[in-house]
């Protein structure tokens, strides 16, 4: 049986309008249409949303990882 390995997208979400503008992320398993994970908090600047969507998807990536050893 061959496993593929799932994708993972990241999409950031704005809310609000200048200066008072925040952001939060989702992210998607290949081409899902709901959402698997979602932000807990909002962001003050994309960037920092970003990265830490990243380090979420890191974990999902990784805990794929170790189920299709």
């Amino acid at each position: 049986m061959n496993e593929k390995m799932p994708t993972y997208r990241v999409v950031i979400k704005g809310n609000g309008t200048a200066p008072n503008k925040s952001y939060g992320w989702q992210i998607y398993r290949n081409m899902d249409v709901l959402p698997i994970l979602r932000s807990q908090r909002l962001f003050d600047s994309r960037m920092t949303g970003l990265a830490d969507a990243n380090r979420s998807r890191l974990q999902l990536v990784d805990t794929d990882l170790q189920k299709l050893q």
